[in-house]
């Protein structure tokens, strides 16, 4: 009895790694990513599939992210600049490749589950653009994007 338990648990120890992904294991469903402007101090939010996911509320800052195969937008405001964005393109995380001598079949079934199958770039690089005097100020980040940019009135030089 005792020799077949231990039987049992040792074939249970060699099995497992075969019932988890590669990229799972390594690098797991959710991502962190940095998020910088040019020049810093902007408020940015992320979105995924036109819907907002997350934000930063200064930048540099980060958010985390489940990993998709969509790609995602960052939108960013700052004062005296317009609405800028970039993209953060989803790609193949490259620990899904490890399945080949380690996870096999289920682990790619268990990384595409997990979403650990894709990746983002780790940091994001937004340029803002500067407003001239005559443009209004973009108010308030979209909740969908591309939405609507709501714009303050400038202010009248009295002429």
């Amino acid at each position: 009895m005792f020799n077949k338990a231990i039987k049992n648990i040792l074939l249970g120890s060699f099995s497992l790694p075969f019932l988890s992904g590669c990229a799972s294991i390594v690098s797991g469903g959710h991502q962190t990513i940095s998020i910088t402007t040019n020049p810093p101090g902007a408020k940015c939010a992320v979105y995924r599939d036109g819907i907002q996911i997350g934000s930063v509320n200064s930048t540099p800052g980060s958010v985390t992210v489940s990993r998709k195969e969509s790609d995602l937008t960052i939108g960013c405001l700052k004062e005296h600049y317009d609405f800028s964005n970039a993209q953060n393109t989803s790609d193949v995380n490259g620990w899904v490749f490890g399945n080949i001598g380690f996870g096999g079949l289920i682990g790619v079934v268990v990384d595409m589950a997990t979403g650990a199958v894709r990746a983002y770039d780790h940091k994001t690089t937004v340029d803002m653009m500067p407003l001239s005097d005559k443009i209004a100020a973009p108010v308030g980040l979209p909740d969908q994007f591309p939405g609507p940019i709501t714009r303050v009135t400038p202010i009248s030089s009295g002429k």
